[in-house]
């Protein structure tokens, strides 16, 4: 019994490597450039080529026919078909070395794990299981690799043929098509049995699946939507998985290393769909270093760009770049969060404690409800903030259709802190008109004030207003219930709420009489008062981590430089879209140099007491931060040739997450660039989580102390 089962398995996996090896071997014939070889050029078939597609389809089906008989007969035959596409693509890596090496790199791969079979270990039955789960596992069991195979392939071959283009001939079209929706068919049994267990999860299949058939009669806009739909399946798949729960149980105990996984996997993702030719507005695609860094900049929404996004980037780009930017603002944990609420799952009590531990709450389950209210509040707050700025942009001239999607993108843009524009020089189209101005500080300010404190506000003062105005509405109509209306009661803000708005306010009104004082005469001349004003307030706002600018940055002063680096340093709130050390830290720091110089007292805030791990952990942000951006500075200083102070204003525009630039960031070399990415990276994810992933993980009981001794230091 056991060897029938494996044997299913088994044949299932050979099939699927099979299919996968046919249809690789057709659409490189189609796509590989041999124009004096025997596959001629590129998207041309020769008889050859038609002889060759034709010989290996019609051996692939003999082989499946054998592969459900004969087992030993199988296990010879299987090799052929990757054995003949490696003696037939090697003299094609003279004139085309990246697909025909592609093509034979796979071939080796999938020809070894032919001749050298992994031994499988069957998966162990949980005790307690239903008859639909037992199922389930048994049948999981039993197709997840051929699956695993047959899906990969059918994915990358789509990638490959629709996002590069590497092939545009409907032959290659067709064999993506086939391969999708054998896919499809293959995995439908098992999606059903999910969906009788109550995973929800898979009707986000359902979604591409259908517009796939909409759109039909348009072979790329059909092969897309697949494309997507396979990934999704893939993922539900491999969330089903025993691997992937020990990996996610492992996570949920680190949420550090959630942390850097996460935003990495967007990133990733983020470049490959950057890379896409459609993703370019010129006749050649992005450089997969720019991808790279546009990725970074947009996942980390910190705004520095390489390439300028109106001009450089198609709308598809575009568009990658805004979904990049609200994945990075809100976090992948907090949006896979919402995502599996809405479906009706569960994170269970791991997840709860990690999603907890990364928003910084002290009981876990409040954390659902944070997440809620997150998601919500963006997308309130954006849809308000997109409708006012599509009007003020249809004002300044732009058509209906390029003002509502300018609206959509800044109000995302700005919300998020993330400091792109479709605009070559930012807003500064927008230096004499206050109302987009003021519209986008609003929505930086309440982007960086974080989640938290915006929850606090709203508990404190929101619900109060929304029961009185719901009271007049409903005396004004002569709806009355007969009993009387129960007032909600004040809720204090909390500590944390206060220290953020006070040092936000504090910050915000210094970094404008600053920004006032000092370019007053000098970037902010020729404005009216007014608009000087106006100028002021908005770049003190930006420098929150935001990096719009209404001004011209070319002549601002030396001062006005070094202020400017020392408020983004500090950066946004905690649970914020924005970077920095943080307000709080710089309060709690603050907060312990006047408890040092009075000896004897505690660290307060608010008549409350700082407990010493905070203090440490503020010092410790601080301390690792000055040395990411010393770091920073001095590798740009080992590869670039450029002025001191402007490499050192984009090591600590990229640590704060901020994207403001003296103009070094777009004529950075290979090695600059990428150690711009890695202190942008370092910036989101945060110093102290990046000391947590390495360091030691679990917290050593101690077991003896030392002598104390002291030092003279300062």
């Amino acid at each position: 019994m056991a060897n029938a089962k494996q044997w299913r398995r088994s044949r299932a996996l050979i099939a699927a490597r099979l299919v996968g090896a046919c249809a690789l071997g057709v659409i490189a014939q189609i796509a590989v450039h041999m124009p004096q070889g025997y596959f001629g050029a590129a998207d041309h078939v020769t008889r050859f080529g038609a002889a060759y597609a034709l010989a290996l389809t019609g051996l692939t089906a003999l082989l499946l026919l054998a592969v459900r008989g004969r087992r030993r007969l199988s296990a010879w035959l299987a090799p052929a078909i990757p054995a003949v596409n490696i003696g037939l693509f090697l003299p094609a890596l003279a004139s085309d070395p990246l697909v025909a090496g592609l093509v034979v790199v796979f071939n080796a791969v999938l020809l070894a794990q032919q001749l050298f079979p992994a031994r499988h270990l069957p998966l162990p039955v949980a005790p307690g299981q239903s008859a639909i789960e037992s199922e389930v596992d048994a049948r999981l069991e039993r197709l997840w690799p051929a699956l695993r195979n047959l899906g990969g392939a059918s994915l990358a071959l789509s990638v490959a043929v629709v996002g590069y283009r590497l092939s545009g001939h409907a032959l290659a079209q067709g064999v993506c098509l086939v391969l999708a929706f054998s896919t499809l068919g293959v995995a439908f049994p098992l999606l059903r049995l999910l969906y009788r267990e109550g995973r929800r999860s898979v009707l986000l299949i359902a979604a591409p699946v259908v517009a796939s058939v909409i759109a039909a009669p348009w072979p790329w806009a059909m092969l897309s939507f697949l494309a997507v739909a396979q990934a999704v399946l893939l993922l539900v798949l491999v969330a089903q998985h025993q691997t992937t729960a020990e990996i996610l149980r492992d996570f949920f105990d680190h949420p550090s290393r959630l942390i850097v996984v996460s935003f990495g996997g967007a990133i990733l993702v983020g470049t490959v769909l950057l890379t896409f030719p459609v993703a370019s507005a010129g006749p050649e695609a992005i450089s997969p270093l720019d991808a790279l860094f546009t990725a970074t900049s947009a996942t980390c929404v910190t705004g520095l760009v390489v390439l300028d996004t109106p001009v450089d980037f198609s709308p598809f780009g575009q568009a990658v770049i805004l979904g990049l930017i609200q994945v990075g603002g809100l976090g992948i944990m907090t949006l896979s969060t919402f995502a599996t609420v809405m479906l009706g799952g569960s994170l269970g009590l791991r997840g709860e404690q990690a999603l907890g531990e990364m928003l910084d709450l002290q009981t876990a389950p409040s954390a659902y409800r944070l997440t809620r209210f997150i998601v919500l509040s963006t997308l309130a707050v954006e849809a308000v903030g997109a409708v006012g700025l599509a009007g003020c942009f249809a004002a300044a001239g732009a058509p209906v259709g390029d003002a509502i999607w300018r609206g959509v993108f800044h109000s995302v843009s700005a919300f998020c802190n993330a400091g792109f524009a479709l605009q070559s020089d930012s807003i500064v189209m927008f230096r004499e008109a206050p109302l987009p101005l003021l519209l986008h500080a609003a929505l930086i300010v309440l982007g960086g004030l974080g989640f938290v404190v915006l929850a606090g506000v709203w508990t404190r003062f929101g619900t109060r207003v929304a029961s009185r105005l719901g009271e007049r509405v409903g005396r004004r109509v002569g709806w009355r219930t007969g009993r009387p209306v129960r007032r909600s009661r004040s809720t204090p803000l909390s500590v944390q709420a206060r220290t953020v708005l006070v040092a936000s306010g504090v910050l915000l009104v210094a970094g404008t009489v600053l920004f006032a004082a000092c370019e007053w005469r000098r970037s902010l001349a020729g404005l009216s008062v007014g608009d000087r004003l106006v100028n002021a307030l908005f770049q003190s706002v930006t420098l929150r981590t935001a990096g719009f600018n209404s001004v011209d940055f070319g002549g601002l002063g030396a001062a006005t430089v070094l202020f400017m680096m020392l408020f983004m340093f500090i950066g946004a709130s905690p649970g914020s879209t924005g970077g920095g050390i943080k307000t709080t830290t710089a309060v709690v720091l603050l907060a312990a140099i006047r408890s040092t110089t009075r000896r004897g007292e505690s660290t307060t805030l608010s008549r409350r007491e700082v407990p010493r791990d905070i203090v440490y952990r503020s010092l410790a942000i601080v301390v690792i931060s000055v040395a990411v951006v010393v770091m920073g500075l001095f590798l740009l200083l080992l590869f670039e040739d450029q002025p001191f102070l402007d490499l050192l204003f984009e090591a600590v525009s990229a640590f704060g997450t901020v994207g403001l630039s003296l103009g070094a960031t777009p004529a950075l070399g290979p090695a600059g660039k990428l150690t711009i990415i890695a202190v942008m990276f370092i910036g989101r994810i945060g110093p102290l989580t990046l000391a947590l992933l390495l360091g030691t993980g679990a917290e050593r009981r101690v077991r003896f102390r030392y002598p104390e001794t002291r030092l003279m230091v300062g």
